[in-house]
């Protein structure tokens, strides 16, 4: 099978990004043929996936130059915001078409006039998720925004949270060097991990640890994350270290940007905390978890759901409350130890191997969506009416459309049910078919007979799909007729009329 991602970029330590290495690599592995397309230079992805990788307008997908992409049997299209490859989806003629939506933050919850009339567009835009045949959310808060956002019907929505790797993220012991680079030796230490956006609230972070400072004295918040992509985040850094100052705490708050390598910052947290009023999944929650890190975070979008009985929830918007959730944490070694067993447990329900089930069920249903399991039958009445009446609009037509439906049927079944291996070869010929038996089992029993299958069930519903669409044509011929026999009726009353007007007139 031919697949097309398309996205507004690619970069490797990001949410989205690491959802579409994994995708890559899962369609991969299943021998499907894959293709990344994105409007700019990928950021440090593996070399297998950006050898798959082109960087391409709307141009480049609208026209021919983009052989696989023009025959691909599956496209996903991921929706962060709008970015204008999106329009591709108005103009494709075959294949399924998936809507990936990891939500837009709300413009009211940016911070800043900067980048604000981008967020409105991309809610706009949203309804392009109408040229699709499903989406996929990474969280029911995702799938209920989408469902008022744009209209879309629920039962078009599947939810399929974002995956972190288990091999990767674990627990450990603090790295030595990052202790001494920034001076943690004996401190409790916060984390945050993010970019610096308006809607993180990284001003409450300070006020919280203000507070926090006033019971624990030898604390430091450490923040990880982007800074400086984004000219939204310049006026929002600003403010919280400001902020910082104000409060007597800029020096217990430590500034790293993007780092190349989360794991050992992880770490070195005593706990994991968040003041973000809207998230559409929150990956950093779950890395923690994995990390053996207790998590704080506010109530709010879609993190009571991510960290389940994992994590403790403060009200949205209060650094009061945020703080003496993190003080419990770090004065309760009994709730910590029970926080972090969670945490370990809810993790696994969020593992890669969880994400690649969930996708693999999601596409086999993709694939043959556009063509629903039972077509609509047509009435009682109009199904009486079909084989009382002789169809003679349209003989010939019926008669093509009968035949082929015959042949489909007939045909339908392509899995070669009753072939056996065997070979003509003298004496090791029951050998060779042995081999040809076993040695094509791993092949053929995963991957071709499912795929055969499919495509079996596809041929029969087709045919079901032809049967009834002539039945359907059979009425609709039917009353065609009857209507132009009554409408020869009324004309030749109303040429009655209009003769028995002219007698009376010449009368």
């Amino acid at each position: 099978m031919k697949i097309s991602l398309i996205n507004v970029n690619l970069v490797a330590e990001d949410a989205i990004g690491t959802c579409i290495i994994n995708q890559v690599r899962f369609f991969s592995r299943r021998g499907d043929d894959v293709r990344v397309y994105v409007p700019s230079l990928p950021h440090r992805a593996p070399g297998d996936v950006a050898a798959v990788t082109s960087v391409v307008t709307l141009d480049d997908l609208a026209g021919a130059q983009q052989e696989h992409f023009r025959l691909s049997d599956l496209y996903i299209y991921h929706y962060p915001g709008y970015y204008d490859l999106l329009e591709s989806m108005q103009r494709l003629e075959r294949g399924t078409v998936v809507f990936y939506y990891h939500n837009v933050t709300p413009p009211e919850l940016w911070g800043t006039d900067v980048g604000r009339e981008s967020l409105v567009h991309s809610i706009r835009q949203t309804n392009l998720v109408h040229y699709a045949d499903l989406a996929i959310t990474v969280s029911p808060f995702n799938k209920q925004d989408l469902v008022e956002r744009a209209g879309y019907a629920p039962d078009r929505i599947h939810v399929l949270p974002l995956a972190v790797s288990l091999e990767r993220f674990t627990p450990g012991d603090r790295d030595v060097d990052l202790v001494r680079t920034y001076n943690l030796e004996g401190q409790q230490v916060l984390l945050f991990v993010g970019r610096m956006a308006g809607n993180k609230r990284i001003d409450l972070l300070m006020e919280a640890l203000a507070r926090i400072k006033g019971q624990v004295p030898d604390v430091k918040l450490l923040l990880v994350g982007d800074d400086q992509s984004n000219p939204a985040f310049h006026q929002i850094v600003a403010d919280a270290r400001a902020c910082a100052e104000e409060l007597g705490v800029a020096g217990a708050v430590i500034w790293t940007g993007r780092v190349d390598e989360l794991l050992p910052y992880y770490r070195l947290a005593d706990v994991y905390v968040t003041a973000s009023l809207h998230e559409g999944f929150g990956v950093p929650l779950v890395e923690a978890m994995a990390c053996g890190v207790p998590v704080v975070a506010g109530r709010a979008g879609a993190m009571p759901w991510v960290l389940g009985n994992a994590g403790l929830l403060c009200k949205p918007g209060d650094a009061a409350d945020l703080a003496a959730q993190v003080l419990r944490v770090l004065q309760d070694a009994d709730l910590r130890r029970d926080l972090v067993k969670r945490g370990l447990k809810r993790a696994q329900d969020l593992s890669l191997e969880s994400f690649e089930a969930g996708l693999a069920d999601i596409v086999d249903q993709a694939v043959v969506y556009t063509l629903p399991e039972f077509p609509p039958e047509i009435s009682a009445s109009a199904e009486e009416e079909r084989k009382t009446e002789p169809l003679s609009p349209f003989p010939q037509d019926q008669s093509l459309l009968g035949e082929l439906t015959h042949d489909i049927e007939v045909h339908s079944d392509v899995a070669l049910r009753g072939y056996v291996v065997r070979s003509r070869a003298p004496l090791i010929g029951p050998v060779i078919a042995w081999s040809r038996r076993n040695l094509t089992s791993h092949l053929r029993e995963p991957y071709l007979d499912p795929m055969i299958e499919r495509q079996v069930a596809q041929n029969r519903r087709l045919a079901e799909w032809l049967r009834r669409a002539g039945g359907a044509l059979a009425v609709s011929a039917r009353r065609q007729a009857n209507l132009e026999a009554r409408i020869r009726a009324l004309e030749a009353q109303v040429e009655a009329l209009a003769c028995r007007r002219d007698e009376e007139g010449h009368d």
